[in-house]
């Protein structure tokens, strides 16, 4: 059996300077885990840097790698917004055992693993990028797509 890499993220919240907050992602093993004084077990992304090392991240926004990349090789995770090259856009989840790329007001779907090869770019991700969700069945092509992400959507269209 061939190996494959198993790993998630989360986003962890910091508290930098002047009370500003700063959302920043963590890629690495995750397990619930318990330490004392909490409610009970807690999310966390483990990362191995010199010895493990565990970050109690939001435990709403953990997603699992898909083992499968974008057209720009960027890893693709449950919960990407990826855009199909003709202007569709969709949202990665993982269903039935498999993960699925939900889009359109249908909330048609297609299995990642199979459509794996049609040219699909990341262009963020529900807990970032919101804006596209809730635009999602109604954005039927490339130019409306553009009104929500104006720089990733000239991005991609000058890639092609």
């Amino acid at each position: 059996m061939a190996e494959r890499e198993i790993k998630y993220r989360g986003l962890k919240t910091f508290q930098i300077f002047g009370g500003e907050t700063k959302r920043v992602w963590i890629y690495g093993f995750y397990l619930k885990r318990g330490t004392y004084g909490d409610p009970g077990p807690q999310a966390h992304i483990f990362v191995y840097e010199n010895g493990y090392e565990g970050y109690r991240v939001e435990s709403e926004t953990i997603g699992q790698f898909t083992g499968l990349l974008d057209k720009d090789g960027k890893e693709i995770y449950e919960d990407d917004i990826l855009m199909f090259s003709d202007g569709k856009i969709g949202l990665v989840e993982f269903l039935h055992g498999c993960f699925v790329v939900r889009y359109g007001a249908g909330h048609g779907s297609y299995a990642l693993y199979d459509i794996s090869d049609w040219q699909l770019k990341i262009v963020g991700n529900r807990f970032e990028n919101p804006e596209l969700l809730a635009e999602l069945s109604a954005k039927k092509n490339f130019a409306e797509v553009q009104k929500l992400n104006e720089f990733e959507a000239v991005a991609y269209k000058g890639s092609d």
